[in-house]
This record gives structure tokens, C-alpha cells and sequence, in this order.
């Protein structure tokens, strides 16, 4: 607890908010500084060792980027055991269905936690894109986005059915396997096209639409306009086009 208050502090006076959850998590969490050593022990037969950090959604997770090659997850609040194996059994079944990559993962069992190790994710977030250059190609990566959300939501791999609410439950009009934060979770190559998929530990079989909404409040108001409208209309041409 006193680590705690002694964080929120000094984050009193910070104003940038990814350093400020970084040098929170940093105080709070002081094996995060394990958690990197690992990560150079990991690296130590390789040409060179880079390393970035930054904190994961909520500050669940500490992230540690190696090489630009993989990313390192490592659990803050638990041991991450059943929400590893939990996201590795989903991505394994919708790897081969989505149209967008998702990142290989593997679990590395560590000191009684699970470490997930992916791939790393080229490309650039589309909240890192200034919305006047994103503007002309909103409808391209709107399609893509649609198409990838239709094929995994009627998708109903037998490997993940006792994931459901009920096994038996079938997919429908947004409704369905579904990787919730859709507004950034998208990395993009210099064309526009996207490239992964990333951070699928929340995904479930779920009714599409409180993500959308959140995802086109976000988009409306960081200023990629019409985005969620795009998504919606794309989407709903390819349900209806391939389920009459």
C-alpha cells in the first residue's frame, strides 16, 4: 500500500501519461527490473540486445520489446497462468481463419508465473497516425477491419467451444468470436494495409456491439471521423451478402 501512495505521488507531477504509467508501474512492481534481466538472459546468445519497456492496458502487464523480433508479456497482478493459456488456445484456433495476422505466441513458464512471448508486430498503430493522413484511406482499412471481424465472428472453432457462454451457442449479426478493442489494436504498413491483429487476452464470444460503440466514440473523437460508421456498413454488406 505505501508503494502504492508513494506512486501516485510522484505521478501527481507528471503529465505524459505512458511515462507516468511506466514509472508507476516501476514503483509499484520493483521485479519488473527481474522481469528485464530476464530478457537479457534470454538475449545473451544473440548478436545484440534492445530493449524497449512500456506498460500494458491498465497496467496489467509489463511489456518488454527484444530486438524488434519478440515481445515479452509479463504478468503484474497474478501469476498469468489460466489468461496466457486462456489467449494461446484462442489465437491457435483463429490464426488460420483471420484474414489479419495474429501474432505467434508461446507461454514460458517462469518462477511460478507465465511469460507470453509473441512475435513482433510490424507496422504502425493507427493511433499513432496523424487522422488528416489516415482520411483518404478510411474505407480501405475500414474493409479490412470489417472482413476480419466477420470471418472470426462466424467462425466457431470446435478447439475454443467450451469457451462460450454455452458450447452449442451459435454465431450470429454481431455476435460472435470478437477481439473487443478494435479501435488500435491494428498495426499498419506504409500502404495502409494492416499487417497484425495485436492483444487478444480479452477475447470472447460476445455481442459486437458495446465494443463498437466504445471504438467509434474513440475514433469521432480523436478525430478519425466516420471511421465506426465505415466498419458498420462494410461489416453488415458482407453478413448479409454471405447469410440471406
Amino acid at each position: 500500500m505505501m508503494l502504492h501512495f508513494i506512486s501516485n505521488v510522484i505521478c501527481m507531477f507528471i503529465p505524459n501519461k505512458k511515462f507516468r504509467d511506466k514509472l508507476r508501474v516501476m514503483i509499484r512492481y520493483p521485479r519488473v527490473f527481474g522481469y528485464i534481466r530476464f530478457v537479457r538472459q534470454y538475449a545473451r546468445n544473440m548478436k545484440h540486445c534492445d530493449i524497449k519497456t512500456r506498460v500494458g492496458r491498465g497496467c496489467r502487464n509489463f511489456v518488454v520489446l527484444l530486438n524488434d523480433k519478440y515481445v515479452f508479456k509479463f504478468p503484474l497482478m497474478s501469476d498469468g497462468i489460466e489468461i496466457a493459456e486462456r489467449e494461446k488456445r484462442i489465437t491457435d484456433a483463429l490464426r488460420p481463419i483471420s484474414p489479419i495476422r495474429i501474432p505467434e505466441m508461446k507461454i514460458i513458464k517462469h518462477n511460478g508465473i507465465a511469460i507470453r512471448r509473441y512475435e513482433f508486430a510490424r507496422g504502425t498503430l493507427l493511433s499513432d497516425i496523424d487522422p488528416r493522413v489516415f482520411a483518404p484511406h478510411r474505407i480501405k482499412i475500414a474493409k479490412q477491419i470489417a472482413e476480419m471481424i466477420y470471418k472470426i465472428g462466424i467462425s466457431d472453432p470446435e478447439s475454443i467451444r467450451d469457451l462460450k457462454p454455452t458450447p452449442n451457442e451459435k454465431p450470429g449479426y454481431l455476435y460472435g468470436w470478437f477481439q473487443g478493442d478494435i479501435w488500435q489494436n491494428f498495426m499498419l504498413d506504409d500502404d495502409f494495409n494492416i499487417t497484425y491483429f495485436i492483444d487478444w487476452e480479452d477475447t470472447m464470444f460476445q455481442s459486437f456491439l458495446p465494443a463498437m460503440y466504445v471504438a467509434t466514440r474513440t475514433w469521432e473523437k480523436r478525430g478519425y471521423r466516420y471511421m465506426g460508421i465505415s466498419v458498420m456498413v462494410e461489416y453488415s454488406n458482407l453478413y448479409f451478402k454471405n447469410n440471406k
